[in-house]
């Protein structure tokens, strides 16, 4: 019998801080990985994490986090991590310094080598507009930005979703539901596989 491969995602977790985006990470995704790597730029963050210098990247093995310290980190993981996932934390502080085709070889690379990613961003305008041309899905906290300079960015149908979802969300946070999240789908290729149990939310 034929054991379909899994398809990889890149995932992008958005929200302003304390709507519950490290809880997320921490029993979504941690939890159920047993190789993830946490990218931050601040070493007071995951502080239970124990940090992986790039010299021991190649053979890691288990649960871990890297420190930001410039653009080298990110080709570093994209030629030695594989296998896993891959947290890009409080991404807006470091991906502007990286070029689109670091990027793009970072997203496209994920299928080859069996990783998925999570960008986390406190705010949509945050996430690389090409980041959505290869998401899977976009795990969407309360926000309070107006996403409308993104519009011609990406396809309308996707637009409207993510603007009718932050509505309903903004809505239940302010009834009393601070943690409140929508899952939206982006990759339509996954939903067969991937819709069931996705959370609140699949849009």
């Amino acid at each position: 019998m034929m054991t379909m491969k899994r398809k990889t995602e890149l995932n992008l977790v958005v929200g302003v801080n304390g709507t519950g985006k490290t809880t997320f990470l921490e029993k979504e995704v941690l939890s159920k990985y047993k190789k993830a790597l946490v990218l931050t730029p601040d070493n007071s963050e995951w502080k239970t994490l124990p940090v992986v210098r790039a010299d021991e990247l190649k053979f890691f093995n288990g649960i871990g986090k890297m420190i930001y310290t410039g653009p080298e980190i990110l080709t570093t993981i994209s030629r030695r991590f594989y296998g896993g996932a891959l947290i890009l934390d409080d991404a807006l502080a470091y991906l502007n310094e990286q070029t689109p085709a670091t990027m793009q070889y970072i997203y496209i690379r994920r299928r080859q080598f069996g990783i998925d990613i999570y960008l986390v961003a406190h705010g949509l305008r945050q996430i690389p507009p090409k980041a959505f041309s290869f998401a899977s899905w976009l795990i969407l906290f309360n926000t309070v930005e107006n996403f409308s300079s993104r519009k011609k960015e990406i396809i309308p149908s996707l637009y409207d979703s993510i603007i009718e979802s932050q509505e309903r969300i903004r809505n239940r946070v302010l009834n009393g539901e601070p943690y409140y999240k929508e899952y939206i789908l982006i990759d339509s290729q996954i939903k067969s596989l991937y819709a069931k149990g996705k959370g609140e939310a699949n849009r």
